[in-house]
């Protein structure tokens, strides 16, 4: 394998195992709990309903804003409106006779209430009041404050499964690093949950630069994302090289802007698996020519360091 001067690395599915399950009834359910503290009226139902549309709006916005295909938002803004645009919620309350009114049920509809609960030293009941003629300013308030720091990481934490670095992932870095080799991420991620997961599996000690999707509102493909760090970082594209495990993302990313790669398949496909996909992508993108990625089929991110 040809060996190069800088290696920018992909981060879930190629330094990292990760399992997460963002759909399970008990993560909407606690997380409805937790906003219910802040005068919210949730069930887990609704809460996951409106989050998955609002991710899809939220999106929309960015990729009318950015003009590209391959927009990134920042996730905070989506926890943030949660907690303002509270759909209707129906409820049914059995009275008996000694309520003073006919035995009977009796349904509201609630959409919040009034509570004694503040976000950066401002009470919610007030930030909720601004809410409708200040969107952009209260937002702005409670994605930069510590409650938005606490809410992501909170669905996060109860979302995920497992992490934990691939067997050589720390050996095969810190050997490029005593090498001297530029050691850089191009990740598809949401910073604010991101950063603590790499802090956990120490891998922020091993990279001379991080670039984070969510920092930078567009993600890979796109290719101005890989030109942004090829640019910051004064890196010759001859010397450089992608490494991940995706073919639509980390190796299109690289196609796009010149730069070889190493396709880890992390994932276990077989080589039938990986041309037909390889083959049927060349042709949507309407690629010709010879490039392709050298492809490490055992997924075993030390091969990398077996240069010719």
């Amino acid at each position: 394998m040809k060996e190069y001067k800088n290696y920018i690395f992909d981060l879930y599915g190629t330094l990292v195992d990760i399992c997460t399950n963002e759909h399970k009834p008990s993560l909407w359910k606690l997380m409805a709990e937790f906003y219910n503290v802040f005068g919210c009226r949730w069930s887990g139902k609704t809460l996951s309903d409106a989050f998955w549309k609002m991710d899809a709006e939220e999106r929309e916005v960015a990729r009318n804003k950015m003009g590209v295909d391959n927009p990134e938002i920042k996730l905070e803004r989506v926890f943030g409106r949660l907690l303002f645009e509270v759909q209707g919620w129906d409820y049914e309350h059995n009275c008996s006779d000694t309520d003073n009114i006919a035995a009977t049920r009796v349904k509201y509809t609630v959409s919040s209430y009034k509570c004694s609960m503040r976000i950066a030293g401002i009470s919610v009941n007030d930030l909720r009041e601004r809410y409708s003629t200040d969107k952009e300013e209260v937002l702005n308030i409670v994605t930069s404050s510590d409650w938005c720091v606490a809410v992501p990481n909170l669905f996060r934490v109860h979302s995920r499964k497992f992490i934990r670095p691939y067997a050589n992932t720390i050996s095969t870095l810190t050997k490029l690093k005593e090498q001297g080799k530029g050691i850089y991420l191009l990740s598809n991620a949401q910073r604010i949950f991101t950063m603590p997961e790499i802090e956990m599996t120490g891998l922020h000690l091993l990279f001379d630069k991080m670039y984070i999707s969510s920092d930078c509102e567009i993600m890979k493909p796109q290719k101005e994302f890989m030109e942004k760090l090829l640019a910051e970082e004064k890196l010759d594209i001859s010397e450089t090289v992608m490494v991940g495990n995706e073919l639509r993302s980390d190796v299109m990313v690289a196609l796009r802007c010149g730069v070889d790669s190493i396709y880890l398949n992390t994932s276990s496909y077989t080589k039938n698996e990986i041309n037909k996909e390889w083959k049927t992508l060349m042709k949507k993108e309407n690629i010709s020519g010879d490039y392709a990625p050298h492809i490490v089929m055992s997924g075993d991110i030390a091969e990398i360091l077996n240069f010719d």
